[in-house]
């Protein structure tokens, strides 16, 4: 990969000069109307149990069949292990801090993001979460990015949308299907609107993973096995997991009923889809270190031209510089010369490589995780990952060496925003981020 070419590294860590990275525009037909974007975030949605090739088995028959209509990368990784990281590396390309960008709460720095560039540039934005967006200081670091509207559990109607079943006099919030209902009930679909940013985060998949329709979903689990060849001693053995597996089968359904739900809207046309899990539900065993952090990523649109599967890595912090990049070439969004992106772009080789140097961190106190090349730094222990994402434990003192001057430089970077440092000047922040 082409390092990055850093501009003022005292004062603003991450600052570098702006990388061509449009790698989506060979994909698409462009339309004269700037296109809408719809981000789903769906909780705990990992590749392990994901489309053809799960070695879980693939639970999710329609993201399945959605992927072979789509931009698909089979080896995608989140940033983080929780929920935590998600929203600032989808949408900002950011560092972690010390425990997640958010825990740093107004004392967060001024960043570009996809919000506050494309509202710059004309979008309206809007995030939809069924549970309470204070969680984790998202609300705090939306509305930093000057989002137009945050709707969650204390926007929904009173009648009509139902909530997740309670645990202990808990619940998450409201279901997915409540969730996707809501959206399209309350954003514009007429095509003389202004162009949308619309992000959505699920919970439905999230510990205890209580669902409505449970009895409609636990027979689609049973079937589900079948319809995968399980004997009965594999069977039963997944059925220790089965409130996962249903929650999992109940949200494909979900995403199946939105998108369907999606097409007969005027502005279906027009619109760009990115589909993606925060990270793999820990709570179904894991075969490897990496596993917690291998996801799919989704782009589907009825403006692409033609499909691609990928086998490729690439990462949440590689989204915002690819879409931007491709708004930036063919609607005229401006940008400036100057980003602060962690990550330089999605990787559309079909084979599988790795270009990338990428932090992930397990939890808010464990940035354990380094992936470089074909090699994952896990604590002080060095592993090797095949294009199946599986991986070996090896010795390679130099190897391991190299990785790990990597990963303190990134640290080193990460320190100084630890520290009350900077993201962007001022200066670049007002020019672009202005409405």
């Amino acid at each position: 990969a082409i390092p990055f070419e850093y501009v003022d590294e005292e004062n603003y860590p991450f600052l570098h000069k702006k990388m061509e990275n449009d790698v989506l525009t060979p994909f698409f037909e462009h339309g004269q109307q700037k296109p809408n974007v719809v981000i789903i975030l769906v909780e705990g949605l990992g590749r392990a149990f994901t489309n053809n090739g799960a070695y879980l088995g693939n639970f999710t028959p329609f993201l399945d069949s959605l992927s072979n209509k789509s931009l698909y990368w089979k080896n995608f990784m989140s940033e983080g292990g929780r929920t935590f990281a998600v929203l600032p590396s989808v949408l900002g390309s950011l560092p972690f801090a010390q425990n997640g960008y958010m825990a740093m709460g107004p004392q967060m720095p001024d960043h570009l993001s996809l919000i506050n560039l494309l509202g710059a540039n004309g979008y309206q934005s809007s995030f939809y979460y069924g549970g309470d967006s204070r969680f984790d200081n998202m609300a705090q670091y939306l509305k930093l990015n000057n989002i137009d509207e945050i709707n969650d559990e204390a926007k929904f109607p009173s009648s009509g949308y139902s909530k997740l079943p309670a645990n202990n006099g808990f619940s998450w919030g409201y279901s997915d299907k409540a969730l996707f209902k809501y959206y399209l009930n309350s954003r514009p679909s007429d095509t003389t609107h202004k162009p949308q940013l619309s992000v959505l985060l699920t919970v439905a998949t999230h510990s205890p993973f209580l669902i409505e329709e449970k009895e409609k979903y636990t027979r689609k689990f049973e079937e589900r096995m079948t319809q995968l060849g399980f004997d009965e001693d594999r069977k039963n053995s997944y059925r220790n997991y089965e409130k996962q597996y249903v929650s999992i089968l109940y949200a494909d359904d979900a995403l199946k009923g939105f998108l369907d739900a999606y097409k007969k809207r005027p502005d279906y046309k027009n619109t760009i889809f990115l589909i993606t899990g925060d990270h793999r539900i820990p709570e179904i065993p894991m075969s490897t270190k990496l596993d917690r952090y291998h996801v799919p990523l989704i782009i589907y649109s009825p403006m692409l031209k033609r499909t691609a599967e990928m086998s490729s890595v690439s990462t949440h912090f590689d989204i915002a510089p690819s879409l931007l990049s491709f708004l930036e070439t063919n609607y005229s969004v401006r940008l400036p010369e100057e980003m602060s992106w962690v990550g330089k772009g999605l990787d559309t080789t079909r084979g599988f490589q790795n270009i990338h140097e990428v932090p992930l961190m397990q939890t808010k106190t464990d940035l354990v995780d380094f992936i470089m090349g074909e090699y994952h730094l896990n604590g002080d222990n060095l592993y090797k990952f095949n294009s199946q994402m599986e991986e070996e434990l090896v010795k390679d003192e130099d190897k391991k060496a190299q990785l790990r001057n990597a990963f303190n430089l990134f640290k080193k970077r990460n320190a100084e925003i630890i520290k009350g440092g900077n993201i962007v000047p001022d200066t670049i922040f007002r020019n672009y981020t202005s409405k």
